[in-house]
Parts: C-alpha cells; structure tokens; sequence
C-alpha cells in the first residue's frame, strides 16, 4: 500500500469520531480491512451507523444481531457490505452478516434481544449521481480502484461524510422481526480419520464406522 494511500486512510478515518468514542478507531479499520478509498465501503458504514441509531442499539460485540445485506456480487459497488459489516459489528467471521443478493444498497439490521429491526436504503439519486461520478467512470474502464487518483476518490468520501442521514437513506420505523433460534456453537473436536486434520464435532461425517471431515466423506456440504 502507497504511503499516500495510508495517509488518506487516517485522515478519512479520523472523521469517523463524529459518530462518538472509538468510531474513528472503527471507521480508519474498515478503510484497511477494505483495501481502497471509494465511496461505497463509507456509505455502507454510514448506513449501519444510522441503522443503529435507529435502533437505539450499540455496535455488535458478541453475536446479538444480524445484518442483511441486500448488495450481493457480480456488479459494483458491493463495497457498501464491508462497511455495513465494519459499522455493525456483525462480522462474516461471526455469521452474523448474510447477502441477500438483491443488487441493492440496503441492509436490515436484526437485534435478536429486543426482536426488532430496521431498514436503511440509500436513496436513489444518491445511487445515481454515484454511478456519474469520475470515480465509477474509471471503474467502468477496467482501472482497479487502487490506481484512481485520491484526488478523485477522497472528495467523493468528504462529500458523503457532510451529508445528513436524511439526504443519503431511508430509514424504515422499527419493527418485528423472528429469527429462528441459534445453534448451540460446539467446542469439541475430533480428528479426521482420513486426513488427519482437526473438524468441528458438529460438522464431521462418519465413513466406515470413522469420523471424517466433509471433503475425505465424498459427500458435499
């Protein structure tokens, strides 16, 4: 990573103190963990920030909730995901972040405590005006993000920065929402038979009477 591009992380990142104690911390995190300054990594942050808000709810530190995230893959700016996931605390890792695959930049944020949830939806001019930008132009070209200009890409992250909650999404009213109940995570291990390395207990097949992993068993997932 150029030193330029470090140094425009912090400085972005360092405005994520806005939102309160320890966002910056957050919000300079999500820049590295993604890779490039654009503006859809920041939207998706700002989107799971509001989404908190909205339900009165703290940063995800255990496994509380759930965020659905409607962007999916295979077009641009998907980026949006990293910073929902970044802003929310509800972490691939986790199981706590699941794509719906709809090509839409929305997210529903689930707290399993209260049962209720919420919907931010970045307006579509928003979206629009994006998609105008120098920035999307150059990506449509085929230049990878790393090589467009900052110049170019961090006045396009200022500018989302200024603007209020209600000029980039909508906010639905909180409602109900069922999930079904969790797996009891498991702390046990086996070894495969076949291949000799550690499995989850839950997750291991048995194959002549010996437990094995799921790619030794032949069988998929």
């Amino acid at each position: 990573m150029k030193d330029e591009q470090i140094k425009t992380m912090r400085e972005l990142g360092a405005q994520g103190q806005t939102f309160g104690e320890l966002w910056g911390t957050y919000f300079e995190s999500a820049f590295f963990i993604h890779g490039h300054v654009c503006g859809g990594m920041p939207l998706g942050f700002r989107a799971g920030v509001a989404a908190l808000k909205a339900l009165g709810a703290e940063r995800e530190l255990n496994m509380e909730k759930l965020a659905f995230v409607e962007t999916g893959t295979g077009h641009a700016a998907g980026c949006f995901a990293d910073g929902v996931q970044m802003a929310t605390g509800c972490t691939f890792g986790k199981g706590l972040l699941e794509r719906t695959q709809y090509g839409k930049w929305a997210c529903t944020l689930v707290d399993r405590a209260t049962g209720k949830a919420v919907r931010v939806s970045v307006r579509p001019d928003v979206i629009q005006n994006s998609f105008q930008s120098p920035f999307v132009q150059q990506r449509r070209a085929g230049v990878p993000p790393t090589d467009i200009s900052l110049d170019i890409s961090k006045p396009l992250v200022e500018k989302l920065l200024g603007r209020g909650d209600a000029e980039l999404f909508a906010v639905s009213d909180v409602f109900d929402y069922s999930l079904p109940k969790k797996p009891q995570p498991t702390f046990n291990l086996l070894v495969c038979a076949q291949c000799g390395e550690a499995v989850a207990e839950n997750k291991v097949r048995m194959k002549e009477g010996k437990p094995v992993c799921t790619p030794c068993s032949g069988y998929g997932s």
